[in-house]
């Protein structure tokens, strides 16, 4: 530590004092966290684009007097909810196998149903297999919930080989009118998914440099870099159509690699102390964002402080110019002559082999989820509840939450919404609507539950209730609304109960288990890049390892997230990690930043020695899950921020190991 201690300036103590408060322990999850409202934007696109879906056939069957027919068709609606910000190429496929994927399950569903054991193990079947393609293929959305849904309704539905086919139809033609509501869009504005994500990019780095300092700062430093990588996955799989077409989606790469370069110019902007002018750098960025998604290339920088600009500061407003300049001006360029942005995607044979690789989350994941929705299902038909299909499907909807404390969210938020929910339902009830009044309640329905999920499930859950006790109603005329009430209450919260059981006893652990050893990845990957800079490797070398390391710290974030949901009780002991993992993800980017540099600083045969042995024995200390042993690194005179990212990091991983032995 003494090489420390001499080495001190005023700038290293500045940086020293904006980081601390970014390294604050995330507080312990508590029970009534489920209930709280995210203050998010409420989700528009997804209420309309839903209740356009689902209520259109509903009320079309309605109309030709086949309501029934109107119901399933809208089951084939819910393809739209699988709608994210993919480009419409990859929307058009997407939407499409969602459509058939959702028919064949009802389909399963209806001939499964003739043998009570085969359909309880199909339940676990079509939720597993569901829940593996969709993580494979890092597909978002509601996942394997609809898929289980639909399945649900196949062996609901009265045994009759002849209508079997009209049914199926049905399905299949609701899945095929969302796949064009879900690409309507296309026909106004092309490129709006590509626009999207590169405006969302911008928009986070406006927030990230405004968050310099802040408790925030870690977060939106992995938010933005995820958000960049969701972006170049985008704009990798967009299709030009068009030569104007093909002018903006060149623009829209060259905008997306120019935020990387901010991105970097923002960290070495965090190195320093505050300046007035961070507060107008990041206006600026904001409007940029906001030009990127309007499409306004009229847009221009306007800085009171120009000239108070300087070291990292002016690098990053001259990188601000440039994306500006970016969007305003035309882009001429040949035809195959553009920006590259290389194309990574694996093979299938590729995410297959990763998928059953001993420290892949999507087979356990997937067959924890199989296995929940075969137990539910195995207990409520064996007991003969009514409406039996609802405990399996209460458990897939609740499994949704991913990590242990979030099934429990979920189970608390369903449960209390669904009791609540109740009221409303049998409010509507009462009124005994008929007719056309039927769909249009349900198109109202669906469109509010689309609009608020985001905020909070329970609230969701409010308006689901009562729009599946509408529908039970419906379909089965004979059954009373105070049946379908009574085995809605008992069944959501058995499912529930579960779903938390499961969640409780089946590989619960595996994100912290797996903590250590993706953090000594992070830090192996940290020191190969540190080695390179001060080996003056080549560019294309250096390249593939500032690839690798952005992956790796993505990574370890995301781990940690998922180690720190696996039990409100012990949230506390993943808790006191943060500091060490919060250091190891800042060295990573002050890296990058340094990387993107090109600069070098020339050291001996032995001080690189030194510095191999310092990644050596972090890299095992961490996987052996033991204290550190202090070791003074050489001084790097040059990138005194780096020099003070490492010792902080030995610092904080050996407060970690005490606070949890």
């Amino acid at each position: 530590m003494d090489n420390y201690k001499n080495h001190k300036n005023s700038k290293y103590i500045k940086s020293t004092d904006r980081r601390r408060v970014q390294h604050s322990i995330p507080a312990e999850r508590k029970y009534r966290e489920a209930f709280a409202i995210k203050p998010i934007p409420l989700n528009w696109f997804r209420g309309i684009g839903s209740a356009i879906s689902v209520g259109i056939p509903s009320i079309l069957g309605f109309l030709s007097g086949n309501p029934s027919l109107g119901i399933l068709a809208s089951i084939g609606g819910f393809t739209f909810l699988y709608v994210s910000n993919e480009t419409y190429a990859q929307r058009a496929v997407r939407l499409f196998w969602v459509a058939l994927g959702l028919t064949a399950a009802l389909t399963l569903g209806a001939l499964s149903s003739y043998n009570v054991p085969l359909m309880v193990f199909m339940f676990g079947v079509v939720g597993a297999l569901s829940v593996f393609i969709f993580n494979l293929f890092q597909i978002t959305g509601p996942g394997g919930m609809f898929f289980v849904l639909a399945y649900s309704v196949g062996t609901s539905m009265p045994h009759d080989p002849g209508a079997l086919p009209l049914n199926i139809m049905c399905v299949l033609l609701g899945g095929l009118f969302a796949w064009i509501v879900g690409m309507f869009g296309y026909l106004i504005v092309p490129y709006g998914p590509e626009n999207k994500s590169v405006s969302a990019v911008y928009q986070s780095l406006s927030k990230l440099l405004s968050a310099i300092g802040t408790e925030q700062f870690t977060d939106l430093q992995h938010q933005s870099a995820s958000l960049m990588k969701q972006a170049e996955r985008t704009l990798t799989n967009g299709k030009v159509i068009g030569s104007r077409n093909h002018q903006y989606l060149e623009k829209l790469k060259r905008l997306n690699l120019q935020a990387s370069e901010i991105f970097i110019s923002i960290i070495d902007v965090s190195l320093e102390s505050k300046n007035a002018a961070e507060d107008e750098l990041a206006q600026a960025l904001q409007r940029l964002s906001h030009a990127i998604h309007t499409r306004d290339a009229s847009v221009r920088t306007n800085y009171s402080l120009k000239d108070e600009f300087e070291g990292s500061l002016r690098n990053l407003h001259l990188q601000i110019e440039a994306a500006y300049a970016m969007l305003t001006r035309e882009v001429d360029t040949p035809a195959g002559d553009g920006v590259t942005v290389v194309n990574s995607k694996p093979s299938i044979l590729d995410l297959l082999r990763n998928a059953f690789r001993p420290d892949s989350t999507i087979l356990y994941t997937s067959l924890r989820y199989g296995l929940v929705l075969l137990v539910a299902a195995a207990i409520a038909y064996g007991f003969h509840f009514d409406r039996s299909y609802w405990v399996p499907l209460s458990s897939a909807a609740v499994m949704a939450g991913g990590t242990y404390i979030g099934t429990v969210y979920r189970g608390l938020q369903r449960s209390a919404g669904t009791i609540i929910g109740i009221l409303i339902g049998a409010a509507v009830l009462w009124y005994e609507p008929l007719g056309i009044v039927i769909p249009l309640t349900l198109m109202i329905f669906q469109f509010v539950v689309e609009l608020i999920y985001g905020r909070n499930y329970a609230l969701a859950v409010l308006f689901l209730t009562p729009s599946t006790l509408l529908i039970g109603t419906t379909i089965q005329p004979a059954l009373t609304a105070e049946y379908f009430i009574s085995a809605r209450i008992v069944d959501i919260i058995i499912g529930s109960i579960i779903a938390i059981v499961g969640s409780l006893l089946l590989w619960r652990t595996r994100a912290s288990r797996k903590l250590p050893e993706t953090m000594s990845h992070a830090v192996q990957k940290e020191g190969e890049l540190l080695l390179a800079i001060l080996n003056e490797d080549p560019v294309h070398d250096k390249q593939k390892l500032e690839h690798d390391l952005r992956n790796a710290l993505i990574q370890l974030r995301m781990v940690y997230d998922d180690a720190f949901a696996e039990s409100i009780k012990k949230s506390g002991r993943i808790a006191v990690l943060w500091p060490a993992v919060a250091d190891c993800l800042h060295l990573g980017y002050v890296l990058l930043a340094a990387a993107n540099k090109n600069e070098t600083e020339a050291i001996s045969d032995e001080d690189r020695l030194e510095f191999r042995r310092y990644f050596d024995m972090l890299t095992q200390s961490i996987k052996d899950k033991k204290d550190p042993v202090e070791i003074n690194i050489p001084w790097l005179s040059k990138f005194p921020a780096i020099y003070e990212d490492l010792v902080q990091l030995q610092h904080s991983l050996r407060i970690g190991e005490k606070a949890t032995s």
